[in-house]
């Protein structure tokens, strides 16, 4: 356990105070996009616009943290050699990524509260302690795949051919899944394919539990999808991985 909360230590300080992407992109980001959408681009907005971007920009907040983050933390470590230093260490591989899990999760959770806090202090979102909770532990959840992502394209190759996938991926799926404007305001067939996507289901569950709606039983079933897609292309990846090593 003294080991454990020894890398725990020593990753806080690599990924997170040495780390100025995460409060770059991560946290202002989303903070500012949703300023600019809330209070510059978009005037006489419908009622509750303020709090349904703001899930939006929270779900673009995690996106960034999984797919940029995450990836770029993986790669670096496997090609820099830390994974195999921490093998031959007396601390197990299996505590290496339960270290990193948490240290994620840990970045999600400043990077929802960031994006919260703007919305409440600024824009007077009135947030209930529940709907805290649902922001800090419900909305993480949904956006799992976002993270198998974020571990899938570590697996690319050198550092800038992850970033450059990492960036090409995020904006794709941050526009088509209607988290930078509605989805209604796109053609049918963007529509078509938007609603597939993770970010989608994502972002409008979190949106139900907030205003405690019923969850859509077919944007539970996409994700669900994508849950178990990526979990199968990611073992096979990792097996794969394994017997060339």
């Amino acid at each position: 356990m003294n080991n454990f909360a020894y890398q725990l230590k020593i990753n806080l300080k690599r990924f997170l105070l040495r780390n100025p992407f995460f409060f770059i992109f991560t946290i202002s980001l989303p903070a500012i996009f949703y300023l600019i959408y809330t209070k510059v681009a978009i005037t006489d907005a419908p009622a509750g616009w303020n709090k349904r971007f703001l899930v939006s920009m929270i779900v673009y907040g995690i996106l960034i943290n999984s797919l940029s983050t995450l990836s770029r933390i993986l790669s670096s470590d496997d090609k820099k050699g830390f994974k195999l230093f921490v093998k031959l260490s007396p601390t197990s591989l299996s505590s290496y990524y339960a270290n990193i899990f948490l240290i994620f999760e840990f970045m999600n959770l400043i990077a929802v509260s960031a994006v919260a806090l703007v919305g409440v202090f600024i824009n007077k979102v009135n947030l209930t302690f529940e709907n805290w909770l649902i922001l800090l532990v419900a909305v993480p959840i949904l956006c799992l795949p976002f993270a198998l992502i974020g571990v899938l394209i570590s697996f690319v190759g050198d550092e800038n051919a992850v970033g450059a996938l990492a960036n090409l991926l995020m904006f794709t799926i941050a526009i088509l899944s209607g988290l930078w404007w509605p989805l209604n305001m796109m053609p049918d067939y963007l529509q078509k394919i938007g609603k597939i996507m993770p970010g989608y289901p994502a972002s409008q569950l979190s949106l139900d539990l907030l205003l405690k709606q019923n969850m859509s039983g077919n944007q539970l079933q996409t994700l669900f999808i994508w849950l178990i897609v990526l979990i199968l292309i990611l073992g096979l990846v990792v097996k794969n991985k394994g017997r060339k090593a």
